[in-house]
């Protein structure tokens, strides 16, 4: 399903991202079901599938590490988030295992440009050739959106957590809407060619307004495996951002 990717540049694949709004966090389902929920994602042409690594350290939860990522099929795109406290090894072993987007918490360590000044001279094997590593940063709920400033050039994708990563603790809808709108006024004109996610346990009800406001991704896990109905919840979901103009290829 990457195959799309193949030898385009950054610029050009990141366009190509913005017509899948919906990153799968697939470490929500059952691992011994992976297969089955693959071939699902498969035919529904959905082909992001989200993994939080966490390590116990950056946040109290441990979930899995690079390894996990070289377990996935090539044909899908591996949308990689690191929480952990040790990003730039971690990083290195994800793009070995294969990730094809790798973000990175802003607050995570004080060589965060280094490490995206290596992931931005990346590439990655997609089905029919290579792919650049897609750069992201992630904010917590109460790091200043300030922090990007520094690093705008060096990363394609933004992602505004809605919870505290490991505490559970959710952000009011009025704040985060605030917070977005924020940043697309900081973003400016650059705002075209950044890719701005919204991360972090959001109900059905709260995306409409989110995708009215401008964002280009939600990721999403228990939501999209509730009740084992995978493909009826992708397709909702997804329809969510075709009624604002989207494509959900």
């Amino acid at each position: 399903m990457n195959s799309e990717f193949a030898g385009r540049s950054r610029e050009a694949c990141v366009v190509k991202l913005k017509s899948y709004p919906l990153s799968v966090g697939i470490l929500a389902g059952q691992w011994i079901s992976l297969a089955h929920y693959l071939r699902q994602l498969e035919d529904l042409n959905s082909p992001l599938l989200h993994l939080d690594l966490m390590d116990g350290h950056f946040c109290p939860q441990f979930t899995v590490g690079p390894w996990a990522v070289g377990q996935l099929p090539q044909a899908f795109l591996k949308d990689v988030h690191l929480m952990v406290a040790d990003q730039w090894t971690t990083a290195q072993a994800c793009v070995q295992a294969g990730a094809h987007c790798i973000t990175l918490q802003a607050e995570g360590d004080i060589h965060l440009h280094h490490t995206l000044r290596w992931l931005g001279q990346q590439t990655v094997p997609v089905t029919g050739g290579e792919m650049p590593v897609i750069r992201g940063i992630s904010l917590c709920p109460a790091t200043p959106l300030e922090v990007l400033i520094p690093i705008l050039n060096e990363v394609e994708v933004i992602q505004l957590l809605a919870v505290n990563p490991g505490y559970g603790s959710k952000v009011s809808a009025a704040d985060l809407h605030d917070r977005l709108a924020r940043l697309l006024a900081l973003l400016g004109d650059r705002r075209a060619e950044k890719l701005i996610a919204v991360d972090g346990s959001l109900t059905r009800e709260q995306v409409p307004p989110l995708i009215a406001q401008g964002i280009d991704r939600v990721i999403s896990g228990s939501a999209l495996f509730k009740d084992d109905r995978l493909a009826e919840n992708v397709r909702g979901w997804r329809a969510m951002f075709d009624g604002h103009g989207q494509k959900a290829s």
